[in-house]
């Protein structure tokens, strides 16, 4: 089946009109969620969503207001403007009983200036009597409108129908690339690896964080393969960088990770592994995207601490089984030739299907060790398995009572299917169904 690159779907306005509210109506009621793209430590500003038979991933943005001094608000804007350069889809969020604002007038603007479209949602009119000063914004002519109420529920469908129209189709991917997206919070070195994987200088290579600006894609070869380098800007931009914009995420990291085969995650042993990594790590395990780990700057540390640093990211990284790790130093271009082969046979692990031989030998084994636990009187039974999909690998199980499995059990009958075939740095995928003629 080809693969196809969902496309984005941003909710931008200025502050307090209603973008949280309809993004939690959206993601709640009217989609089917099939996953969260939440880092481990962040706020959920993202998911990854289906509407009737469209994917897509919708992105609440923070409040544009270039007048505000608060702290952040900068850089709040910057994401929001991000969205708006970045977004497949845009909902252009207004207040219909405030009327029009000087800061809705500037968003329309920075739409304007970046030559996107947009539906206007004109939110807050929960009853009809309200609706008077929406008028004002049907002067925004060249742009389609739609009355909600996020709260309520009013409007919804008839808003995404307009914004997931048919015009509205996901991106087939090269499959005959394999694609390495480089993500990583600021200065961890992800130009200078670049630059040296790709023996370019197409990146300019700085100290300061959030000199990468757009994602830069290199096409090579490398032994026969075709493959494509994709660089990413990193979470933050330049300017003040304090803790709470850590919630913010950047619209390019999960474009860059949603289109790669392989994740290059590289960090820093100035930072060891920071709440960015993880965010990051965060969207990479729930988009199930392979990953290896590339910890530069290892020129800086003590190389007896070598055993230490691998157990700090292996134990950082616990949500991710099995992630390959390199300690690089792109300085002194240390171990910088392993990352392309390694990369390789991650993709591979993630594209190989088991013989089905093979697969009843390891679940009867795994059978026959441990059965899963009963409930009450009821006991689930598991029949069989087969690889059912690659890219990443998923496994079927037919089985009865099979919503009985406890979490506990399926981890068993992950571990046991990694202990026996190579799948590191590949997520795996099971589905439970009822067995036939049972």
């Amino acid at each position: 089946k080809e693969k196809l690159y969902q496309m984005i779907v941003s909710i931008i306005g200025r502050p307090n009109v209603g973008k949280s509210t309809l993004f939690n109506r959206i993601a709640g009621e009217r989609i089917s969620i099939v996953s969260n793209i939440s880092g481990t430590t962040r706020d959920r500003i993202s998911t990854n969503a289906l509407w009737k038979d469209k994917n897509f991933i919708l992105i609440d943005t923070g409040g544009i207001d270039t007048n505000s001094e608060e702290d952040f608000q900068s850089s709040i804007t910057d994401q929001a403007l991000n969205a708006i350069k970045e977004s497949d889809k845009l909902i252009f969020m207004v207040d219909g009983r405030e009327g029009i604002n000087p800061l809705d007038q500037e968003v329309l603007e920075l739409l304007r200036r970046n030559n996107k479209n947009a539906i206007i949602a004109i939110n807050k009119l929960d009853i009809v009597s309200e609706e008077y000063n929406s008028f004002d914004f049907l002067g925004f002519t060249e742009f389609d409108s739609v009355k909600i109420s996020a709260y309520h529920n009013r409007g919804i469908v008839e808003l995404l129908e307009k914004v997931l129209d048919n015009d509205f189709a996901n991106s087939p991917a090269n499959n005959n690339e394999i694609k390495l997206s480089i993500v990583g919070h600021p200065n961890v070195g992800k130009s200078s690896i670049f630059n040296l994987l790709t023996e370019s200088n197409r990146s300019i290579v700085s100290d300061i964080p959030g000199t990468t600006r757009d994602s830069i894609d290199f096409s090579t070869k490398y032994q026969n393969k075709s493959i494509k380098f994709i660089d990413t800007a990193g979470l933050r931009r330049r300017g003040k960088i304090e803790q709470g914009i850590e919630k913010y995420s950047s619209i390019r990291s999960i474009r860059s990770i949603e289109r790669a085969d392989v994740c290059i995650l590289v960090t820093s042993t100035e930072d060891m592994i920071t709440s960015q990594d993880l965010h990051i790590s965060g969207f990479i395990k729930d988009l199930m995207r392979p990953c290896i780990v590339v910890m530069n700057k290892y020129d800086l540390v003590d190389k007896s601490k070598k055993d230490e640093i691998i157990k700090i990211i292996e134990e950082k990284f616990n949500h991710i089984p099995n992630i390959p790790i390199l300690l690089t130093s792109a300085l002194d271009k240390y171990n910088i030739e392993k990352i392309i082969p390694e990369a390789i046979r991650v993709f591979e692990n993630s594209t190989k299907r088991i013989s089905q031989r093979e697969l009843n030998s390891c679940f009867i084994d795994a059978i026959s060790k441990k059965q899963p636990a009963s409930k009450g009187n009821k006991s689930p039974q598991i029949f069989s398995i087969s690889q059912y999909k690659t890219g990443p690998p998923g496994f079927k199980f037919e089985s009865l009572n099979y919503d009985l499995i406890h979490f506990s059990y399926k981890r068993y009958l992950e571990n046991q299917i990694r202990e026996n075939f190579d799948f590191s740095g590949c997520p795996i995928s099971f589905k439970f169904v009822k067995a036939r003629n049972r």
